[in-house]
């Protein structure tokens, strides 16, 4: 373990780090006293922000060392990963196509206008089973026409990704001691697992005394926890590490994605307007939105306790308000 060296793995600067720390006053406030901060990981400056570009720092960096020339992702139609990928790439100078699912609107927005507007290849699947699927095919496919393309999983989520939230957790420690603070919990929405794996690591690299609670955006904790292992032990493979990070250390809370993944319900929708009209900050209804469900819910409960500093990680993806406008619009 103390033979890792983070400088020394391949990494593009595309982000606007590190990312500001704000207290959220008004909301602690409103919780009864205990201290929430956030993340501004929203305004990691590509796309209008969002916690892939850092994955992207050290997949695109692996994927020039490999001298590919057109990036593949995949994702549902308004995916904050492959918006977030294909403003990378454009950055970069790569071609990028996307596999993406779901049915398309009447009125495009959100997410899939902007992919529109970078002039991105999609390719449509029927649903998650079927992207990864058609991903394989379009993978021949560009060989076949000479192309070299590099493929990138869901979310980014491998032990390359990993790194970027490694590399967050090593800024976190070094703002927490600008700021004087020592962050008790650190609170996130959790899918595809490179973000808590990531956390995780640098967890038991830099900041020990960080507890990280997972908040589900619609899958179940075990599903996500297999996840988030195998990209570990892939990562201790792949570094040489023999980091240990048993099952009691990986926290998912499962609660409060309502129906599932991208459905919106009324405990979100309130969340998201508290948040918006007591601090001026707008969270996603896909994934902070319901995280931020969990972390109030967790305060009230008593499983985060009131005297304690709290994290809350805004991993970006505002844009999909637009696309759920009628939820949101009055009457």
């Amino acid at each position: 373990m103390t033979n890792f060296n983070l400088d020394s793995i391949p990494r593009i600067q595309l982000c606007l780090l590190p990312t500001p720390i704000v207290p959220l006053t008004r909301l602690s406030t409103h919780l009864g006293g205990v201290k929430v901060f956030i993340k501004r990981d929203d305004l990691t400056g590509v796309a209008f922000g969002g916690n892939k570009n850092r994955k992207l720092e050290f997949l695109l960096a692996d994927a020039k060392r490999k001298k590919a020339d057109v990036i593949v992702t995949e994702g549902a139609l308004q995916s904050n990963h492959c918006l977030q990928t294909a403003a990378c790439s454009a950055k970069l100078g790569f071609e990028c196509e996307l596999v993406l699912s779901g049915n398309i609107p009447e009125f495009i927005t959100g997410n899939l206008l902007l992919d529109q507007i970078l002039d991105v290849k999609i390719h449509r699947a029927k649903d998650s089973f079927e992207r990864k699927e058609l991903m394989v095919l379009v993978e021949e496919e560009l060989k076949d026409k000479g192309k070299r393309p590099y493929m990138i999983p869901t979310g980014g989520s491998t032990d390359i990704g990993a790194l970027g939230y490694l590399k967050c957790i090593v800024e976190l420690e070094r703002q927490s001691k600008d700021l004087g603070i020592i962050f008790d919990y650190f609170v996130h929405s959790t899918g595809s697992g490179g973000t808590q794996s990531g956390v995780l690591i640098g967890k038991e690299l830099y900041y020990p005394e960080l507890e990280i609670l997972g908040i589900s955006e619609g899958e179940s904790k075990q599903k996500l926890r297999k996840k988030v292992k195998e990209i570990i032990e892939n990562f201790n493979n792949i570094r040489g590490l023999n980091l240990v990070i048993g099952d009691d250390k990986i926290k998912i809370y499962e609660e409060y994605f309502g129906e599932g993944y991208g459905i919106p319900n009324q405990e979100m929708i309130e969340t998201v307007k508290l948040v918006a009209r007591l601090e001026g900050v707008f969270l996603d209804p896909v994934y902070t939105g319901k995280a931020m469900v969990g972390l109030i819910d967790l305060v009230k409960t008593e499983v985060i306790p009131k005297d304690k500093n709290v994290l809350f990680l805004h991993s970006g993806g505002s844009t999909s308000i637009f696309n759920y406008y009628n939820v949101f619009q009055k009457e």
